[in-house]
């Protein structure tokens, strides 16, 4: 059986980047089309309503060609950083004809969402600017996914959330829009959707900072007080809240977006990869918490990873705490090149150096009943 590369789709020619205010030009048939492609790997998440592991049916090969610096990661500071994200990025798949085959014919017959409104196209083409790459082709597929498994997946909340979530900011202090458009897009949204937008990209800080997602866990029993969070807006540091459902809603959009940082193979080699682990982190909660509202099957043959993340954070207090007394060898984690832990401290430090450079404050408050007794 052969292997067949997948090209990833290239930036779309409607869109110009600039190094000043983001702008951006819409050819004719910009706003007819859909606003990105979906490679196989999106595909079969989007028919599963999950995503898993594709080991023996792709290969993924280095990308001698690939460029940090055209991508959302271009930003990243520091040669050890740049070298450990370059190295969990720059891959290309080849899928064997079968699952080429398996997984166009199933996609097919999913049924495809409603068309985005027009006049939002035109607004994201014309005053906005999502020319970067993503981890996994451009900035528009990752945003066409995330919508379409919503739509797919979440069909009780906004899909158009999910194709929004980045427009006020990425982890990396790229911004597609300019806050002074604010108003222009909380006019073409319901309030519902533009709280969610806006909060986005300050409750993934706060994911990918592991701080918020801790304390939850450590207070899982007390849940049912929780009556809202209070944090900081990205783009200008401005407050904003949410209640406690709009919290458990607003987690469930985070975990559609999380799951397109999945690795496409080779999980126990690819556990380490800072994105991911969060993606296992929020999984592991929300379903602890009774929460997990969007469909996000197929887990199952991958439950061990999330028991490995428990087994690696123990393993790394016990070291810190001087208290490892068995004999511990973790081949998996010399297979994934460096310790998940150490990987995840330099993403919390990558993320909380980005919100000093910008003066966004990742400060949060869980507030709970007034009467309860917090563990």
């Amino acid at each position: 059986e052969t292997l067949v590369q997948e090209i990833q789709p290239s930036l779309r020619p409607c869109l110009n980047s600039s190094d000043d205010a983001p702008q951006a030009v819409a050819t004719p048939k910009a706003t007819d089309a859909m606003l990105g492609e979906l490679d196989l790997r999106r595909q079969a998440a989007i028919v599963a309503g999950g995503i898993r592991d594709h080991a023996g049916e792709v290969t993924m090969r280095k990308n001698r060609d690939f460029d940090l610096n055209s991508t959302i990661f271009k930003t990243l500071k520091g040669v050890v950083p740049r070298k450990v994200i370059k190295r969990d990025l720059a891959k290309t798949a080849f899928w064997s004809d079968t699952a080429v085959s398996c997984i166009r014919h199933a996609y097919s017959q999913v049924e495809r969402p409603l068309a985005i409104d027009k006049p939002l196209v035109e607004f994201m083409m014309t005053e906005c600017n999502f020319s970067m790459e993503h981890a996994d082709g451009s900035f528009l597929d990752h945003l066409t996914f995330c919508h379409d498994y919503c739509a797919t997946h979440f069909r009780s909340h906004s899909p158009r959330v999910l194709l929004l979530h980045s427009i006020l900011g990425v982890g990396t202090n790229y911004f597609p829009m300019e806050a002074k458009k604010m108003p222009m897009l909380s006019e073409m949204l319901s309030p519902e959707e533009m709280k969610h937008v806006s909060a986005f990209p300050s409750i993934l800080r706060l994911l990918l900072t592991w701080g918020l997602l801790d304390e939850l866990s450590e207070k899982l029993v007390s849940l049912h007080e929780l009556k809202g969070i209070r944090f900081h807006r990205v783009i200008d540091n401005e407050f904003l809240e949410l209640t406690t459902e709009e919290f458990w809603v607003h987690l469930n959009y985070q975990m559609v977006h999380l799951l397109d940082f999945a690795p496409t193979a080779d999980w126990e080699r690819n556990v380490s990869q800072t994105v991911f682990q969060v993606c296992l982190g929020l999984y592991d909660f929300l379903t602890r918490a009774g929460q997990l509202r969007a469909t996000v099957a197929d887990w199952e043959r991958n439950v061990s990873q999330t028991v490995f993340q428990v087994c690696l954070g123990l393993y790394d207090f016990l070291t810190r705490a001087g208290q490892l007394r068995a004999t511990v060898s973790l081949d998996l984690v010399r297979a994934a090149g460096i310790k998940p832990t150490i990987k995840r401290r330099m993403g919390v430090r990558a993320v909380q150096k980005y919100s000093q450079e910008i003066g966004h404050s990742l400060a949060y408050q869980l507030d709970w009943a007034s009467d309860a007794h917090v563990m």
